[in-house]
């Protein structure tokens, strides 16, 4: 309910946690060790037991429960880790700065809100366990932004927190998500030989290579696009992002790379949609593809229940909300594979997310503290 929160205090807090720089260090920053420090500090004053998880060197899962152990609890996670801030455009990105009804900071929208909503959620329960109606395990989770090593780490604590459903922060105007695309990341390397470019028909050159499989790569994104479909959540698409190669202009390249990114539709597994660009690699000699990262699509799998009880927490709290599915891959494919029935659930337009003005607008964090209170509260 919303009398049990106040805007102006999530606000600050939202401040306080975009304040802490946790670019990922995939885009060059520090990683989330600030944060999980702020988040440690914070439960220590409000005499709340945590844990840390450590995922990588100097990066750590954040994590406390309350609730009777006999119970099967709610996990609430969100991650720390925010996309880098090269082309700002609202002054200084770690400072949440308000426009009219907008509050422009890195993470504001993606997602330090739903963190911060999920903490605020825990503080007002641990202060009145009375009032609780099933256990949480409140989560801060490391490395979203880049291989989601945080939510695949911690999902191996299921039985030992006693998680029976899971709740993963995103922007979806606190809307349901119980359906998204998966993800596949790949580096296709392309090997030529490296001779004085005064005499290029001495060697083999990478890039020329590279090219002719983009070419092939954007025919096959074309296919996909014409594949048959009932819905969005069911198309694949591929999308090369970067083509890296060469050291010169006087040198014929013996290496070219491409990062390429396919979205799995909701029928497509990872290995028919891998085995796709395999073959397309193949039509060159000196090709070869490896897997950076994997995640199958999030398929709702027994959450029904979950998500109907959501519905009607909206519905309680007074908030029109909605379930839908989504293009975008997020933690929550983690819990569902370890058999968690999941969902992505959070305040914040997904639409800011990433951009060089992200913001969140008024009034979305009470909106999400008020249907999570209402899930929560014994009835």
């Amino acid at each position: 309910m919303t009398d049990s929160f106040d805007e102006g205090v999530a606000l600050e807090l939202l401040s306080r946690l975009v304040r802490i720089n946790s670019v990922n260090p995939v885009y060059g920053g520090p990683g989330e060790s600030g944060v999980a420090d702020f988040v440690c500090d914070w439960l220590t004053q409000r005499g709340i037991g945590f844990r840390r998880q450590s995922v990588a060197p100097g990066r750590d899962n954040v994590y406390a429960r309350i609730g009777p152990d006999d119970s099967g609890a709610l996990l609430i996670e969100a991650h720390m880790d925010t996309v880098g801030t090269d082309g700002w455009a609202k002054g200084d990105p770690h400072e949440l700065s308000c426009e009219g009804s907008r509050h422009f900071a890195r993470g504001a929208c993606d997602t330090k809100s739903s963190l911060a909503c999920f903490m605020l959620t825990l503080e007002y329960f641990a202060k009145h366990p009375e009032r609780l109606g099933r256990p949480i395990v409140f989560a801060a989770t490391v490395d979203e932004e880049s291989e989601q090593l945080g939510a695949y780490e911690l999902a191996k604590l299921k039985q030992e927190l006693g998680i029976v459903l899971a709740l993963t922060g995103e922007p979806t105007c606190s809307d349901v998500i119980a359906r998204h695309k998966g993800v596949g990341r790949y580096l296709i390397t392309a090997r030529g030989k490296a001779v004085h470019a005064s005499a290029p028909e001495l060697g083999e050159n990478a890039i020329y290579k590279a090219a002719r499989i983009c070419r092939k790569l954007e025919k096959h994104a074309e296919e996909l696009e014409a594949r048959p479909r009932n819905s969005e959540i069911e198309r694949g698409t591929l999308n090369v992002g970067v083509m890296r190669g060469g050291i010169g202009f006087n040198v014929v390249p013996d290496s070219c790379q491409l990062d390429v990114d396919r979205r799995f539709g909701s029928g497509e597994t990872e290995s028919v949609a891998r085995g796709e660009l395999e073959a397309i690699c193949r039509t060159e000699a000196g090709v070869d593809l490896s897997v950076f990262l994997e995640r199958p699509a999030l398929r709702g799998l027994n959450s029904g229940s979950f998500v109907a009880e959501m519905l009607a927490a909206g519905k309680t709290a007074g908030h029109s909300i909605i379930e839908r599915e989504v293009p975008y891959m997020t933690n929550a494919v983690s819990y569902e594979a370890a058999g968690i029935p999941a969902i992505v659930w959070g305040p914040g337009d997904i639409a800011q997310a990433h951009k060089n003005d992200e913001f969140i607008e008024s009034g979305e964090l009470i909106r999400s503290l008020s249907i999570l209170d209402a899930f929560l509260r014994k009835a």
